[in-house]
């Protein structure tokens, strides 16, 4: 076939760039693929000759070092360029406001993508000199050191290659004979003579594929191969004795296909088994060998049986041998071999293998560079405090695990070791948040457990907890991951904590004496306080005819809790940090004196839970605690009489904004007051808070329900339960009343506390 007019050939501008210009199209300064700071650690046995990137991906290899890009680069394609130099692994940064292209060779070429005009760079020449070449033709991609360029007008095609001549600044053009209808659509480098140019020609259903060997001494047709109506998958290849290619029979099966050099007819083909539809195979040869492998295994989130690099003898091509696990990016070297971004689950991890034929001529994969990883799905970081503080957050904790690489999915759980109860976050790299977090596990975790059986989700306590996590390849590559830690939640233990985990739990007992314990919550999330899940405490507690919480009164870490029996002796019963009680101690006789006792707050500021009494004639009597489990209280001081005017009267906490413990005190008429703590263990003016309370049968100083940081009031009758938060303000100390949940069955009890 003769080429067409030479009105239509492109016209070389051959020229001498001056030293200004190759200065700014390719950094002097080298720079490694990693810095000290970033640089990871080998894998054991590793013994590559440097380190590169992680995310790097081949472009074009040369005899002295490799073409490579990584994202993230100023340009609209959003890559930046480096070249490689195999001998000491220096890393050079090529200009960003170029693109860079190769074919298999030192050479690459290079320009912006605003401008037509492109450069020829020898990289193997300290000096990396360059050549210009302009003109009104595409570039259609490198083959060794020849640009390929295409224009197209009304007469057809025109292809021609534009080479380098070595060792000079000087540039040859040889006109390629192609069909004038034909549409280039990809180059390849082949071997040392001779180069590869995949066309289509035709339309829609009639649309035909070429593959056509090019003499690089003539730019003249060796060979023309047709593929057939659907286009190679994506690997082509050229050796001294075939012509190679992916083909795609069906939508879910490809096949390897090749012909004779020189030869025709029908291509040898061989089965590579079943294939995801339309996935990018990628073919090469080594020898008389071809590799194949489906690209971006490493990175999928579907397995593929294709993934494996596998080398099969164009001989004997039922008898594949497997190189690599995955490969991300790969390309012929000047010598035959072929230079591989992959890993390998039993050699050494990710990174750049190259692939040549051993003394029997058997293709084996060599580690070149190292990115300091392992091909399995890893744990590359973790962020968990060994102490969550949850008094110190908000109620909240930040966790996070980084995985080695974002496609996987799994579980993050965790348990709290005392009771099991967990909270548990499962994350997949379809999760864009993931994806984007570059394997990333963030766990926003708010403090609560799910139950283990039944109820609802409560917070957690403080104590030991194991976090644990579960993940799996999304890519069927390696084994399942599994790792664990530990770590400790903190909590402040309020008035009626008995959990621990800085909510307070109400006690309840009904008529058959069980007694139960509700664990109430309110989150951001909740409109109301609830309970997590009510549990029995024990049963026999209708021996007492009197049951008080009173904070910590024993020097413990719980709350405490007083019975008094019908003879009128004292029961102190410590509670045990997980929602249960001690064995009781006595606290002493005569007790019986007294018709009311509240407890909890503090009321002299000394940092101890305090108890308050009135006897039949109506005075109060206020005892100190002394964090003695032996002798919890010191002696009785008298605060005053008139107290028998009330049938309840509640220790509640600071309502008012003082920080001294304050009273409530309900009269005969329903009518609540609020007495204001001094802080010495008095009270100042009653307020009066308002009517109606005699509806409440119970009325509890529960601490802080709704989490605001301020105490509030708690009160249950038979139409059931409702909280009072606490203002802050002395003169209105109580918010409007919200309904609970957590006693709608207030009337079966006979005493909630």
């Amino acid at each position: 076939m003769q080429h067409p007019s030479s009105a239509r050939r492109l016209v070389a501008a051959v020229a001498a760039v001056l030293a200004v210009t190759s200065t700014a199209a390719l950094a002097a300064t080298p720079a490694t693929a990693a810095t000290a700071a970033e640089a990871p650690a080998r894998p054991a046995g590793v013994t590559a000759a440097f380190t590169v990137d992680n995310d790097l991906q081949l472009v074009s290899a040369g005899t002295t070092g490799f073409l490579s890009r990584k994202p993230g680069g100023a340009l609209l394609d959003g890559w930046q360029y480096y070249w490689t130099t195999y001998a000491d692994g220096t890393t050079k940064s090529l200009d960003p406001a170029y693109q860079w292209f190769g074919g298999g060779s030192d050479v690459v070429f290079s320009r912006k993508p605003t401008e037509t005009s492109y450069f020829v760079h020898d990289m193997a020449h300290p000096s990396n000199f360059l050549v210009g070449l302009s003109g009104n033709g595409a570039f259609a991609g490198a083959i060794g050191r020849n640009a390929v360029f295409t224009s197209q007008d009304s007469d057809g095609l025109d292809v021609t290659l534009k080479r380098l001549v070595t060792g000079t600044s000087q540039v040859t053009t040889l006109d390629v004979p192609l069909p004038a209808d034909a549409r280039v659509l990809r180059v390849q480098a082949g071997t040392v003579d001779a180069g590869l140019i995949q066309y289509a020609r035709g339309f829609g259903d009639e649309t035909t594929f070429y593959l056509a060997a090019v003499d690089l001494g003539n730019g003249q047709i060796i060979q023309t191969v047709p593929t057939g109506s659907t286009a190679p998958r994506s690997g082509v290849f050229l050796t001294d004795t075939h012509v190679g290619w992916v083909g795609n029979p069906t939508g879910s099966s490809a096949a390897l296909l090749t012909v004779a050099r020189g030869g025709e007819g029908t291509p040898a083909s061989f089965a590579l088994g079943a294939t995801p539809v339309n996935a990018p195979l990628d073919a090469a040869a080594v020898g008389g060998w071809a590799v194949t492998t489906q690209k971006g295994g490493g990175l999928a989130e579907q397995p593929s049986a294709q993934y494996p690099l596998v080398a099969r003898s164009l001989s004997n091509p039922g008898s594949p041998v497997r190189l690599l696990d995955h490969a991300g990016s790969m390309t012929t070297a000047p010598d035959g071999s072929v230079l591989v971004r992959g890993g390998s689950l039993s050699q050494g991890g990710e990174g750049v293998y190259r692939i040549a034929a051993d003394p029997s001529g058997t293709p084996v994969a060599t580690l070149v560079a190292t990115t300091g990883r392992k091909t399995e799905l890893g744990l590359a970081a973790t962020a968990v405090p060994s102490v969550v503080d949850f008094d110190r957050n908000g109620g909240r904790a930040a966790l996070s695990w980084t995985l080695s690489r974002y496609n996987g999915e799994g579980t993050v759980t965790l348990r709290h070791v005392a009771s099991g109860r967990k909270a548990t976050r499962s994350f997949s790299g379809r999760d864009y948040a993931f994806r984007e977090g570059g394997g990333r596990i963030d766990f926003a975790w708010d403090g609560l457990l799910a139950p283990n059986t039944g109820g609802t989700a409560g917070f957690a306590p403080a104590g030991d907890y194991v976090w644990e996590l579960k993940a799996k390849p999304l890519n069927g590559i390696g084994p399942d991951l599994s790792r664990t830690g530990t770590f400790k939640v903190a909590r402040k233990t309020g008035l009626h904590d008995y959990t621990g985990n800085g909510s307070p739990d109400v006690l309840a007992r009904d008529a058959s004496g069980r007694l139960f314990r509700d664990d109430t919550v309110i989150t951001p999330s909740s409109t109301e306080v609830y309970s997590s899940g009510r549990t029995q405490v024990g049963t026999g507690w209708q021996v007492y005819n009197l049951l008080e919480a009173v904070g910590d009164v024993a020097g413990g870490t719980a709350p405490d809790l007083l019975a008094r029996d019908a003879s009128g002796v004292l029961w102190l019963y410590q509670g045990n940090g997980n929602g249960g009680f001690g064995t009781r101690a006595k606290v002493g006789p005569g007790w019986n004196t007294y018709k009311q006792l509240t407890g909890g707050s503090d009321l002299n500021g000394d940092g101890r839970a305090d108890l308050l009494a009135t006897d039949g004639t109506g005075a109060l009597w206020f005892y100190k605690g002394t964090g003695s489990a032996s002798t919890p209280f010191a002696t009785r001081v008298k605060v005053g009489g008139g107290w028998g005017a009330y049938n309840q009267i509640t220790a509640v906490g600071d309502l008012a904004g003082s920080a001294a413990g304050d009273l409530v005190a309900r009269d005969t008429a329903g009518v609540l007051w609020f007495y204001p703590g001094d802080g010495r263990g008095n009270f100042g003016t009653r307020v009066k808070v308002g009517g109606g309370w005699g509806g409440f049968t119970h009325l509890v100083g529960v601490g802080d329900a709704d989490r605001d940081g301020r105490a509030d009031l708690y009160a249950a009758g038979p139409s059931g339960s409702r909280l009072y938060p606490g203002s802050g303000i002395a003169a209105s100390p109580l918010k409007p009343g919200v309904f609970t949940s957590v006693h709608s069955d207030a009337a079966r009890f006979n005493s909630i506390f």
